[in-house]
């Protein structure tokens, strides 16, 4: 699992050394994508190095799913703001400019899990629909 952790924060290094300010960035811009721009911008390399942190603190399940042994999921604080760990793993990766209406959806269904292959970006629709097809299939 090291190494593919490996290529994970290797590829979120890349994702966040390709981000730049779009010519749209200053008209969309709210807090949340104030914040993100500002840990993109100025402290990528301590992002990436909590994202390794949470990485390799996880227990590897044996339905694939990393969780960090909770009941609830975890949070994480950094650069004084608290996110959920699968929310911060998936942005920070990604160098996504996460705003509030974004969510990370969970292709595993499992809240607790960070496994960055098992996270995916969508809207609260596409969550909804997500539990619902969850239900529906009795999972």
């Amino acid at each position: 699992m090291s190494t593919q952790i490996q290529l994970w924060l290797n590829e979120g290094r890349m994702n966040l050394s390709g981000f730049y300010r779009t010519e749209y960035h200053d008209g969309l811009h709210n807090l949340s994508r104030d914040y993100w721009t500002k840990v993109f911008e100025e402290h990528s390399d301590a992002a990436i190095a909590r994202v390794s942190d949470l990485l390799h603190e996880a227990t590897l399940q044996a339905d694939g799913c990393m969780v960090l042994g909770a009941k609830t999921p975890r949070k994480v604080k950094f650069r004084g703001s608290r996110k959920y760990a699968y929310q911060f793993v998936h942005t920070v990766l990604g160098a996504i400019l996460a705003s509030y209406e974004d969510v990370v959806r969970h292709t595993c269904h499992n809240r607790n899990c960070i496994r960055p292959d098992h996270l995916i970006g969508g809207t609260r629709a596409d969550n909804y629909q997500d539990e619902q097809e969850r239900q529906y299939l009795g999972r």
